[in-house]
Order: C-alpha cells, then sequence, then structure tokens
C-alpha cells in the first residue's frame, strides 16, 4: 500500500466518522429543491460483540496437552504433588474440567455454579470471576449437593423421615454418575473466594468425614459391583482383586483399630477392579498398580486423607518395574487414573450428602 493509499483510506474513515451524527434534508425553494447538511446532535449508536468465550474444542486441546505434560513429570513426588491439585474438584467435575479450573484458578479449592452457591446460601461478589468449564450435552446433568441437601432439609421440616427422604432423593435427583457425553457445552463456575454469605442463610458447604464412615460407604459401593470379602492374608498383602465367576472378587484385610489402613486397601482393590486390570493383558503390572494407586492417593487427598508416604514409595517400585519393560505412564494412563477416582469421589459424596 503507498503513502497516498494509505492516506486516503484514513481521510475516508473520518469523513465516515463525522457524517455519523449529521443528516441531509430537502427544502423547497420556490420552483427548486434545496438539499440542506444539519446536525442532528446525536452521537453514533455504539454495538457491542458478545464475547463468544473459548469454544469447547480449544477447552478440551486446552485439558490434553496438560494431561500429556502431567505424564511426562519426571519424579513421583512431583507427579503425587502436580496431581494433589485436581483431587479438590474431582467429585464434580472431570478430569479435563479439574485441570481447566486449575489453570484459570490455582487457588481454587471449592467450585460451584451461581446458582448452585445459592443453595449454600452464598451469593456472588461483585466482581467475582468466571472459570470456564465444560459440560455434557446430551446426559442428565448431576444435581449439586446443595440442591440435595436444601430437598433433604425442607423435608425433615416437613416431618418426613430420613427413610423416605432417601428414596425420594434417589427418585428426584441425579447425583452418581450421569452417562457419557461426546458433545459438550461451556459454562462458568466460581470458587468459593469469589462468592460471600448472604445474611441469615450461610450453611456449611464442607463436612469432614472420617475413615470408618468412608470405608463403610465404599465397602457398600462396592458390594453393588463385586463381591467383597474381609478376610486374613497370609503373603503379606493387605488385599487383592481375583476373578469370581462372572465378575471380580474384592480381598481386603481388616484389623482393629486400623480404619485408615483398610480404606487405603479397599480404594486400592476397588481402582484394579474398575479399571477391569485382571482382564488387561496388554497393560503391564507395573503400570497396573501405578493407576491403581495414582487413584487410591486422589481419592484419599479429596477426602483429607494423606497416602502421599505410603503411595509415592509404592508407585515409584512399580514404575521402575515398567521402565525396565520399557513401559511408562502416558496421558491416556492420567486420564483413566482421575476419571476412576472421580467416579469412585462421586459415588461416595452422593451417599454422604445424605
Amino acid at each position: 500500500m503507498t503513502e497516498r493509499q494509505s492516506w486516503w483510506i484514513q481521510l475516508k474513515r473520518r469523513r465516515n466518522k463525522d457524517m455519523s451524527n449529521q443528516k441531509w434534508i430537502t427544502k423547497d425553494s420556490g420552483d427548486k429543491k434545496k438539499h440542506v447538511l444539519i446536525n442532528t446532535g446525536k452521537k453514533p449508536r455504539e454495538v457491542k460483540v458478545k464475547n463468544p468465550g473459548v469454544s469447547p474444542s480449544a477447552l478440551q486441546k486446552e485439558a490434553w496437552d496438560m494431561m500429556g505434560s502431567l505424564a511426562n513429570v519426571t519424579t513421583v513426588d512431583q507427579l503425587l504433588l502436580s496431581m494433589k491439585k485436581y483431587s479438590g474438584t474431582l467429585g464434580d467435575y472431570s478430569a479435563f474440567n479439574s485441570m481447566l479450573i486449575n489453570m484459570q484458578n490455582k487457588n481454587a479449592t471449592i467450585v460451584r455454579s451461581s446458582t448452585e452457591w445459592k443453595y449454600f446460601g452464598r451469593e456472588l461478589k461483585d466482581d467475582a470471576r468466571p472459570i470456564s468449564v465444560l459440560y455434557p450435552i446430551g446426559v442428565p446433568r448431576k444435581d449439586g449437593p446443595g440442591k440435595v441437601k436444601d430437598f433433604i432439609e425442607k423435608k425433615r421440616k416437613e416431618g418426613l423421615d430420613d427413610e423416605t427422604i432417601d428414596k425420594l432423593v434417589q427418585e428426584k435427583f441425579n447425583i452418581g454418575s450421569t452417562g457419557t457425553a461426546f458433545v459438550f457445552g461451556t459454562g462458568k463456575v466460581y470458587d468459593i473466594s469469589d462468592t460471600q454469605g448472604i445474611p441469615g442463610k450461610m450453611k456449611p458447604v464442607e463436612q469432614d468425614v472420617k475413615a470408618t464412615a468412608l470405608y463403610n460407604t465404599l465397602k457398600k459401593i462396592a458390594k453393588e459391583h463385586y463381591t467383597v470379602e474381609e478376610d486374613t492374608i497370609l503373603n503379606g498383602a493387605r488385599g487383592y482383586t481375583a476373578h469370581s465367576g462372572d465378575g471380580q472378587k474384592i480381598v481386603v484385610m481388616k484389623i482393629p483399630g486400623e480404619d485408615v489402613n483398610v480404606l487405603h486397601t479397599l480404594i486400592h482393590e476397588m481402582s484394579h477392579a474398575r479399571l477391569e486390570h485382571l482382564y488387561r493383558k496388554d497393560l503391564p503390572r507395573g503400570i497396573a498398580e501405578s493407576e491403581a494407586e495414582l487413584s487410591t492417593y486422589l481419592v484419599g487427598s479429596h477426602f483429607g486423607f494423606n497416602f502421599k508416604d505410603d503411595s509415592s514409595t509404592y508407585i515409584k517400585g512399580w514404575l521402575d518395574n515398567a521402565k525396565a519393560q520399557g513401559k511408562s505412564l502416558g496421558k491416556e494412563n492420567i486420564d483413566r487414573v482421575m476419571n476412576n477416582a472421580r467416579w469412585l469421589i462421586n459415588e461416595v459424596s452422593a451417599r454422604l450428602v445424605q
């Protein structure tokens, strides 16, 4: 473009802008018509273009790239530290969404939609920062714990007993797994730090979960899918998973007073069963054991139990075993781990919320 052409384009732009508040009118002057330019005094209308936000495909790519980076972490301690920051949100959000939340707000702890926060008696601050997440299209939405708790409280005030309320909750709400989606949209959620309590309406957001309650709840869930036995194991192991008829059997050694240890074992063995490691002949045992223990670490972290020391030693040993066979963790393994942990957290939380 020549200097003269550039000057002409700039002049046209200025003229168009200057004429946006001008108007031509026609006046009769005898037998002639006269065209007069007047200033209307109106300012040009500003049109705001709505920001469409990040596309679902772009968000998926970012999360998948982050998962690949996670799989390339060099030390086990660093891997556990990197994964722990996603454990808090795994109960409500997928592996991808947990990563996206952390990417946009590294200090996020409890994340809900604006509507869900209202059930906890909280509202968004004026400067609340939205976090973009993917939501599934074509499958039922999971109902949040705030909505369920609000319903339970109302029914208790009406005088209904807990058994009746439990049946109503099962009929009315989607509180567990809701299906697999292949199409996604984008939505906005907010961290608790971007909310404030509504006077007179604020309710507790979290509850402490004891190891005994968590173990008993998880054992009930496991029995719905597998055979579960508590028995003495003589080979030094704390638990194992084996074939049982057409399904799988989980055996754990429960020693009185060692609630945390047996909880750790049950999560680990149930992860083996859910990830179907007995049937994955293509998966080296070192990778299978690492998947199960990484899942255990994430589930424990979500509910406030620190399995780091045991998990780190266990995973390092099995990853060294896998590397000796030329195998290592990939992003597909991290994806399986995080979504398995999410399923376990989801199922337990759905029972504990009541």
